[in-house]
């Protein structure tokens, strides 16, 4: 199971939509279509249930950051080119 800020290689995906785990930060990323039927339903209920837990635990801390510093990886020559 996904836990927010825990495990730095964990991911998720709904559909086309991924939740990314890192130690710091939750990345999103990708597409999600939430149509008008029960299957949106459903991808809305686990997008919601995953970001309701994201809130949660940083509500619980007690010593946030106004802001953190990450750093940012640079680019990676493509060795396929």
């Amino acid at each position: 199971m996904f836990k927010a800020f825990e495990n730095g290689t964990e991911s998720h995906a709904i559909h086309d939509l991924t939740l990314e785990n890192q130690e710091d930060c939750v990345s999103i990323y990708g597409n999600l279509q939430i149509t008008k039927d029960q299957c949106g339903l459903k991808a809305a209920q686990v997008l919601q249930a995953y970001i309701n837990e994201i809130v949660a635990i940083l509500e619980k801390e007690q010593n946030l950051p106004e802001k953190i510093v990450q750093q940012h990886e640079g680019e990676i020559e493509n060795p396929f080119l």
